[in-house]
């Protein structure tokens, strides 16, 4: 089972020309690791904070894999729809409808299709039938939570950079007031380099604190679903069989 790189166009997908952010690229790198060790949580969260910064129908299709093999139904069906939604190639379009169907399915709570589909009927005298139960997305709730303190910290960060930007302006006003009084630069200067510093503070903080907003709001917006039902039928080679697809 492998996922799409965040950075490896997809064929007949329109691909923005607009180079892909450096730590947006760390965080797919990290959500595929996490994918292939079949930790589904963390490849979940580190797929939707690279999506907040660079919004590609790949991390798209990562996302609703990782729900997928979670067990997850409604969060999977819903991110094969917005992947399916960006216009992707005629063999993306064919593996992300066949997976939606069988997670529609589950969402549902109907059977499994016959033999010729992506998982085997067994025979009925050697297996159990599909059993169906619901659970609580411990997942979506971390999501949530962590979607509501990042929406949190980056609001107090923008406050924190609002705070510095003000000192700036204050110090640029210092520093024209004392070009004015035709003061000396070693008097000047303590005033030049404070405005600097708290300008500078305040562009830090300025681009974390939107960073953190945007990561938080797109994360909460994911997690939003807290609910999933699963469903579970015994084959005689297993539960699934996954379809693998890599750029």
């Amino acid at each position: 089972m492998t996922v799409v790189l965040l950075f490896a166009p997809v064929a007949g997908a329109e691909v923005s020309a607009e180079p892909v952010p450096a730590k947006a690229r760390t965080l797919s790198d990290r959500g595929r690791a996490f994918h292939d060790a079949a930790d589904y949580a963390s490849a979940i969260t580190a797929f939707t904070l690279a999506y907040a910064m660079a919004p590609r129908p790949a991390l798209l299709f990562n996302l609703a894999q990782a729900y997928r093999l979670q067990g997850n139904c409604d969060d999977a069906a819903l991110m094969y729809r917005r992947y399916l939604a960006t216009a992707p190639s005629p063999q993306g379009r064919a593996l992300a409808e066949a997976h939606l169907a069988g997670v529609e399915r589950c969402v549902h709570k109907l059977p499994l299709p016959a033999a010729g589909n992506l998982v085997a009927s067994p025979p009925s005298n050697a297996l159990s039938t599909t059993r169906t139960v619901t659970r609580r997305s411990a997942t979506a709730e971390v999501e949530k939570d962590v979607g509501v303190a990042l929406t949190v910290a980056g609001g107090l960060a923008l406050g924190v950079a609002a705070y510095f930007a003000v000192r700036a302006h204050d110090a640029a006003d210092d520093v024209t007031a004392a070009y004015d009084r035709h003061a000396k630069w070693k008097d000047i200067a303590p005033l030049d380099a404070r405005g600097k510093s708290a300008a500078k503070t305040a562009q830090i903080f300025g681009a974390g604190g939107a960073l953190g907003v945007v990561g938080g709001v797109a994360m909460y917006m994911i997690g939003r679903h807290t609910r999933s039902p699963v469903s579970v039928t015994p084959t005689v080679r297993g539960v699934e069989v996954g379809m693998a697809w890599a750029f």
